[in-house]
């Protein structure tokens, strides 16, 4: 599960082009992400590439540059884009999900009090199968097990709050519709399960002259398990706080830096032979394990069979009171021929016990018959079987009898 699910999370930092800085705190306030200190900064110029913006009336010439998203365990680039040069971008990788593939918190701040900022990404698991979901409450990946959501209930439980306890009053949803196709269609081009985006997207004013976006993006994606489907699923928020003169402007700088992502050849192949090392030792881990399911049960399959034959002497004796009785009945002193006849049709035997001195009637078709003084017998056919050294049988004195005719 883990592995063909992660692949896909470099998808996300599509939606973190969205926001900025990140912490790894998971509830700090709005004022709190303005303080923290960044871990990672890689800025490259690219001064030749100038363009001309002209929103809300204001016209600017800004070059740009790229800022790479790096992993920290290789030093690969994972991949990279275009932001304002006159914008200063830091990012983190972190791995938290997959400790060979990171994902990424970014901080972006800039003129006119820009701040942007996305938060870690959290993850879960969705059962479809009860049984299997309440198996799961009883282990330590419990806090994983949630049901999929709406981006609107994540919207209520963690930004409604956080935006009005920073001073901001909802305004209302902003549609973005060319953004969500863009990740949509890069997300459908790195995942062949079946995936589905969600983004829910709300504006914000101050009483400062500042306006805010808001953006909750899901993925979601169905995966085969041995019970039936589950549905892995994650989240982050991305926030962007600007003033409102240059609030549409830095969305439209924010959806280019989005347009412009890049990834990096080098870091997809080694992301293609880490899923195919992970394939190999999932099959070398089953393979084992299946093997070592064979020798438990032809263990306990021999440890039965030896258990039966065992057990089919103390078997014999809880019948002796039925050979008594048909000793009784058919005891010694009658014809011979008479006697064998009779056998035969009642399928037994007639043994004399040399403790006794007498003849008893057994069951037929044993190899051998054990007696005790009082009649009682044990049918046995495994030739090295002895009644006197089992503890089962009372410690009582067998002695071995033979045919009588």
């Amino acid at each position: 599960m883990k592995t063909s699910t992660l692949i896909f999370i470099p998808c996300l930092f599509f939606i973190s082009c969205l926001g900025g800085p990140a912490s790894d705190n998971s509830e700090p306030s709005i004022k709190e992400y303005g303080q923290q200190s960044v871990a990672y900064e890689d800025l490259e110029d690219r001064n030749e590439l100038e363009m001309e913006i002209s929103i809300s009336g204001r016209t600017q010439i800004t070059s740009k540059k790229v800022h790479h998203l790096r992993d920290a365990r290789t030093g690969l680039v994972v991949n990279s884009a275009e932001y304002p040069s006159d914008w200063k971008v830091i990012s983190k990788p972190i791995y938290t999900i997959d400790q060979k593939l990171p994902t990424f918190l970014i901080q972006i701040t800039g003129p006119d009090h820009l701040k942007s900022f996305n938060t870690p990404i959290t993850y879960h698991v969705d059962y479809q199968d009860p049984q299997m979901a309440e198996a799961m409450y009883n282990t330590p990946y419990e806090k994983l097990v949630r049901p999929l959501v709406t981006p609107q209930q994540i919207f209520n439980e963690e930004v409604k709050a956080r935006m009005s306890n920073s001073g901001f009053q909802y305004v209302g949803e902003r549609e973005r519709p060319e953004v969500t196709q863009y990740l949509w269609n890069k997300l459908a081009s790195k995942s062949k399960m079946n995936s589905s985006l969600s983004m829910y997207n709300t504006e914000w004013k101050n009483p400062s002259g500042q306006k805010a976006l808001a953006s909750v993006s899901i993925i979601s994606m169905q995966q085969p398990t041995i019970s039936g489907n589950m549905m892995v699923w994650f989240y982050t928020v991305n926030y962007t706080f600007v003033d409102e003169t240059a609030y549409e402007m830095t969305l439209e700088r924010m959806k280019e830096a989005t347009f412009s992502y890049a990834e990096n050849p080098q870091w997809e192949h080694y992301v293609a032979q880490l899923a195919q090392q992970r394939a190999q030792e999932n099959q070398r881990r089953m393979e084992m394990a299946s093997a070592q399911h064979q020798n438990r049960m032809q263990a306990r399959w021999s440890a039965f069979n030896a258990h039966q034959e065992k057990m089919k002497g103390i078997w014999a004796a809880q019948d002796a009171n039925h050979a008594s009785f048909m000793n009784r009945n058919f005891g010694a002193g009658s014809d011979t021929g008479q006697r064998q006849f009779i056998n035969m049709i009642n399928e037994e035997e007639t043994v004399h016990n040399p403790i006794t001195g007498n003849n008893y009637q057994v069951n037929a078709g044993s190899t051998e018959y054990w007696m005790d003084s009082e009649g009682n017998y044990i049918q046995n056919d495994d030739l090295f079987y002895t009644p006197n050294g089992d503890i089962n049988l009372n410690n009582r004195e067998w002695v071995k009898v033979k045919k009588a005719y």
